[in-house]
C-alpha cells in the first residue's frame, strides 16, 4: 500500500501535470498551450487544482472551478478534470482527491458540486456516486475544432 499525500498544486509541479494532461487527453493539446493555461488557472482565485503525491511523485490531481450563478442565487462547483494514473487506481487515491474538492467546495459556500464523465466510464461513476454526487442530467457540447 502507498502512502500519499494530497495537497495544493503550484507552479512547480507543471511538468509533470503536463505529463499527467497527456496520458489523460492524449493529443488535445500541445504543452505549450496546457502550460499557459495552467499557468493563468493557478492565479484565479475562483479555481483550485489539488494533487495526490507517492514519495515526492505527483500520481494525480482534480480540479475545481467556483462560479456564481444568479439564477441559484448562489455559487456552483464544478470538477473539470479528475486523473490517477493507471499504477495509482483503486488504491482510494481518486477518492481522496475527491473527498478534498467536496470539502472545498463546502467550505466556499457552493450550494452544488457537478461533475461530468462517460456514460461507460463505470469506475469514474460509482466513485462519483460514492462520494454523493447522484443527481444525474445530460450534458451537451459542440467542439469547435
Amino acid at each position: 500500500m502507498y502512502d500519499f499525500e494530497i495537497r495544493r498544486a503550484n507552479e512547480s509541479d507543471a511538468l509533470r501535470l503536463l505529463s499527467l494532461a497527456e496520458e489523460f487527453m492524449h493529443g488535445e493539446a500541445t504543452d505549450e498551450e496546457r502550460l499557459s493555461i495552467l499557468k493563468g488557472s493557478l492565479k484565479d482565485p475562483d479555481y483550485e487544482l489539488w494533487v495526490a503525491e507517492v514519495d515526492g511523485e505527483i500520481v494525480g490531481f482534480i480540479d475545481l472551478w467556483i462560479i456564481n450563478d444568479f439564477c441559484h442565487g448562489g455559487k456552483l462547483s464544478y470538477i473539470q478534470n479528475l486523473y490517477v494514473a493507471p499504477k495509482y487506481r483503486r488504491l482510494g487515491v481518486g477518492s481522496k482527491l475527491l473527498q478534498k474538492i467536496i470539502d472545498r467546495a463546502k467550505e466556499k459556500d457552493a450550494l452544488e458540486v457537478h461533475v461530468v464523465t462517460k456514460f461507460e466510464n463505470n469506475p469514474a461513476i460509482q466513485l462519483y456516486k460514492k462520494h454523493g454526487l447522484t443527481k444525474e442530467s445530460l450534458q451537451l457540447e459542440k467542439e469547435f475544432k
